[in-house]
């Protein structure tokens, strides 16, 4: 899949290529995942300074983000940005590697406003903290909610349902 952006063709396989070379030592295993989307991973404490640099690319800005997935590997945890170039017409997956003994990431709602609400999903269900994040606050459960019900290890508490 390609696109004319002013006099630059521009497909999935050129995006990754132009995201590897300028995001070399940030980037790693940048991969196309047909047909229209480029899959990366990069460093947590890297990802602040990259979302604000891809959000600002000339040519092909990665203006959107669609979904922050979080995902239990039991031995750590980790996010998956979704992300969407409209002048590329292409999508951005980016996989950042969260330990489990320090569930920390930097907030990305100040470079793409969508996150707010998937960060603080990810913080209710999955106990990951988006340090800076404006409003951390609990989305899906109460407010007094013991636990994080997505983790694996997570063992529901009696003091949860207080009329059972």
């Amino acid at each position: 899949m390609s696109l004319q952006v002013g006099n630059v063709r521009i497909g999935a396989g050129e995006l990754a290529a132009r995201l590897a070379q300028g995001f070399a030592g940030e980037l790693t295993d940048v991969a196309v995942q047909e047909p229209d989307t480029v899959v990366a991973r990069l460093a947590r404490e890297k990802l602040k300074d990259v979302a604000a640099r891809l959000h600002d690319l000339e040519e092909t800005p990665v203006d959107s983000l669609t979904l922050i997935s979080s995902v239990d590997y039991v031995t750590h945890y980790e996010c998956v940005y979704h992300l969407y170039s409209y002048a590329a017409n292409l999508y951005v997956e980016l996989h950042v590697r969260v330990p489990r003994g320090d569930p920390t990431v930097e907030t990305v709602s100040d470079v793409w406003p969508g996150a707010d609400w998937h960060e603080r999903e990810a913080w209710d269900m999955m106990g990951i903290v988006f340090k800076g994040h404006p409003d951390p606050r609990r989305i899906l459960l109460k407010d007094d909610w013991i636990g994080h019900p997505l983790r694996k290890d997570y063992v529901d508490d009696v003091r949860n349902h207080p009329y059972v």
